[in-house]
């Protein structure tokens, strides 16, 4: 755990607490899993508050954190007793039942918003190790899937044994719902599966991601079922991507901008006359949830990457009634460069 934002936001805000109920939080900050719960980090010391589901678990494993059961008024009584005048919680996470009831426990304090994402946006080596490891599971199950297609496959029957395929080889679920589209539906960028059968020739775009330990992949690849391709138009659009791909992922490195990013992927593929059907951002940030920041495009957030950073890169093409590609690798800014965590051929 990097706590680099973490003290940003004690020294900036001068808040006495950040009192968080998104299990995102707990899992980076304590490292233990749990549906529900509250975590209330101070400067120095760290409070995280679990009913009895979870009290055995998490007295074991969790760390940074003074362990308290979760049992009728405690955390009432413990905010009570603290009573803090300054407060900071997640703008991205926390609900407004759930606001409304931290400011009834807490009724004279001043509360600030932070975005929870941002306190992990720069990630350590135990942690990317569970990104990357959870790439790797992926890929496996994707080559295996690849084995197993063949005509007449529907793409929900794909999509569900690529999910069992990443279970199988470790992974906790799928990071989110794999998104397999043969031939025509290729052209929508998050198409959900039908009942669409696969043909010799078509274009098959696989969006997958594995959950290992809490922490996500996202990695997207196109390729032609069966050989040579029904339609040589659909063949020219993936070399497009895949070149457009290429530039953007040789590019990641500490001092480059995510806009910078977006525009060497999205300028390469407008010079190829495709412009107007690449339809979505570049990327975004990937960690235990699979969008996470920094964002990858054209919109006003833009970030300079730093090592210890997580993005995709993901341009696609998609043109209504034909087809589209997308390619998409998970890349880890180092210090001299990039690891690109969904190509383990390619570690430098």
């Amino acid at each position: 755990m990097i706590r680099t934002k973490l003290d940003q936001i004690f020294a900036e805000t001068k808040v006495d607490a950040i009192i968080a109920e998104s299990p995102q939080t707990r899992l980076w900050y304590s490292g233990v899993q749990t549906s529900d719960g509250y975590l209330v980090i101070e400067a120095n010391k760290a409070h995280l508050f679990v009913d009895g589901r979870y009290i055995e678990y998490v007295t074991k494993n969790a760390r940074n954190v003074e362990v308290h059961l979760l049992k009728q008024n405690s955390f009432a009584e413990f905010l009570a007793k603290k009573n803090y005048a300054k407060v900071a919680v997640e703008k991205d996470y926390l609900n407004l039942e759930t606001f409304g009831y931290i400011k009834q426990l807490l009724p004279k304090a001043e509360f600030i918003e932070i975005q929870g994402q941002l306190l992990r946006i720069h990630k350590d080596e135990e942690e990317y190790s569970k990104v990357k490891e959870a790439c790797e599971l992926s890929l496996q199950a994707f080559e295996e899937l690849k084995k197993l297609l063949k005509e007449d496959m529907t793409e929900l029957e794909a999509s569900n044994k690529l999910g069992y395929l990443m279970r199988l080889f470790g992974a906790e679920k799928e990071s989110f719902d794999s998104i397999i589209a043969f031939g025509e539906n290729a052209a929508e960028p998050h198409h959900h599966p039908t009942n669409r059968k696969l043909q010799k020739g078509d274009i098959v775009k696989v969006d997958f991601g594995a959950q290992f330990q809490g922490w996500a992949s996202d990695i997207t690849r196109t390729f032609f079922f069966g050989g040579k391709p029904k339609n040589p138009d659909l063949a020219k659009i993936l070399d497009v991507v895949i070149e457009s791909q290429r530039l953007g992922r040789e590019a990641v490195r500490p001092g480059i901008s995510t806009k910078e990013i977006d525009k060497i992927c999205r300028d390469y593929i407008e010079q190829q006359g495709y412009g107007q059907y690449f339809t979505h951002s570049t990327g975004h940030g990937v960690g235990i949830d699979v969008h996470e920041l920094p964002g990858v495009g054209r919109g006003k957030n833009d970030v300079i990457l730093e090592p210890g950073m997580i993005i995709t890169v993901e341009p696609g093409i998609y043109i209504e009634g034909l087809g589209g590609a997308r390619i998409e690798d998970t890349i880890l800014v180092t210090e001299k460069g990039n690891l690109v965590l969904s190509r383990p051929e390619d570690y430098r």
